[in-house]
């Protein structure tokens, strides 16, 4: 029996971080060994916010490197840059003419991104716009049947299979009407409080992060803002800090932070010096099989991994041109 298909896909802008090791990569290393998996950097994804073109091209290799540093086996799953199958633009196209505008209009992230981007002074893109359809081609080339999403992103796996069963209907059945899998999209709080962690909020531990550069990212995080002195009994629920112990930290000291917060036994400079030291404690064994990673083994990776997701690809794609009407004439 076959095993069933995974996609899951990152953003390539920046420096992977301890959010994204709770929220999905250590979920990844375990999905590999009982799925066909496809893991990819969405390149193409990147360019509605990444106007830095030299910046870009300097984020896959460090990725890579991240991925296969936490466990990631190139043997065991695909992993592949986005930009590296083409087909998906071209499944994307073909897409977008089953799937009516007004659903676009109306999906909650694409309203909460224009927002965003037109506050910041950025020109809001076509391709932000049509960011839902790209990411639906990503995951239906593959025929993929299981996602691992958060829960900010289920509208957007809703729409993919909107857009599977509307192909299906018309076409015939072509896709699998893919399904969530769960554990994937721990929220995992950022240094500044207002949020998740995330790159392009500037709060993160960046999983290569030095523990000079933890103590000094948290020197100045954020704890509970009703705590004003070090007498004060602190709430542990209101402090993005203990949230953090919570994922990092040993159970025993967890429940002496939470025990010593409340009776303001310990105040939060300590708190955050223990957890700066579990966090290195974390970070110290993937940083040294990280620094054991060659880019030429990185790019090899992409490389092989682009070449086997483009094979499956280009099959998907052949079926669904011939399917809606768009025979192939190749030469050779």
């Amino acid at each position: 029996m076959s095993k069933q298909i995974v996609v899951s896909g990152i953003r390539a802008t920046g420096e992977l971080h301890i959010g994204n090791y709770f929220g999905a990569m250590r979920n990844f290393v375990e999905l590999q060994d009982e799925f066909n998996c496809f893991f990819f950097i969405a390149d193409y994804h990147s360019l509605t916010t990444e106007e830095n073109a030299e910046a870009l091209k300097t984020f896959l290799l460090p990725i890579v490197k991240n991925y296969l540093a936490v466990g990631l086996d190139p043997a065991k799953c695909t992993l592949f840059a986005q930009s590296s199958v083409p087909e998906v633009a071209e499944l994307a196209l073909l897409l977008s003419m089953v799937h009516p505008k007004n659903e676009l209009e109306g999906l909650p992230t694409w309203k909460e991104k224009e927002i965003s981007q037109a506050t910041g002074g950025k020109i809001v893109s076509a391709g932000l716009f049509f960011y839902p359809i790209l990411m639906a081609a990503d995951i239906l080339i593959q025929k993929a049947t299981v996602v691992p999403v958060g829960k900010d992103q289920l509208p957007h796996l809703e729409f993919t299979r909107d857009i599977a069963r509307r192909f299906n209907n018309r076409y015939g059945q072509t896709f699998p009407v893919c399904g969530a899998h769960g554990g994937i999209g721990i929220k995992v709080p950022g240094l500044n409080g207002t949020g998740k962690m995330g790159k392009s909020e500037g709060n993160t531990i960046d999983l290569v992060e030095t523990p000079e550069s933890v103590a000094k990212k948290l020197s100045v995080a954020v704890t509970d803002t009703n705590r004003k002195r070090r007498q004060d009994p602190g709430d542990p629920r209101a402090c993005n800090i203990f949230a953090l112990h919570e994922l990092i930290s040993p159970p025993t000291t967890v429940e002496e932070i939470r025990a010593g917060c409340q009776a303001a036994t310990i105040g939060c400079v300590d708190c955050k010096r223990i957890l700066g030291g579990n966090i290195n404690k974390l970070l110290a064994p993937f940083q040294e099989r990280y620094r054991q990673i060659s880019d030429d083994l990185a790019r090899q990776v992409l490389i092989d991994g682009g070449n086997r997701a483009r094979k499956t690809a280009r099959q998907t794609v052949d079926e669904v041109r011939d399917k809606m009407g768009l025979p192939s004439f190749k030469i050779g």
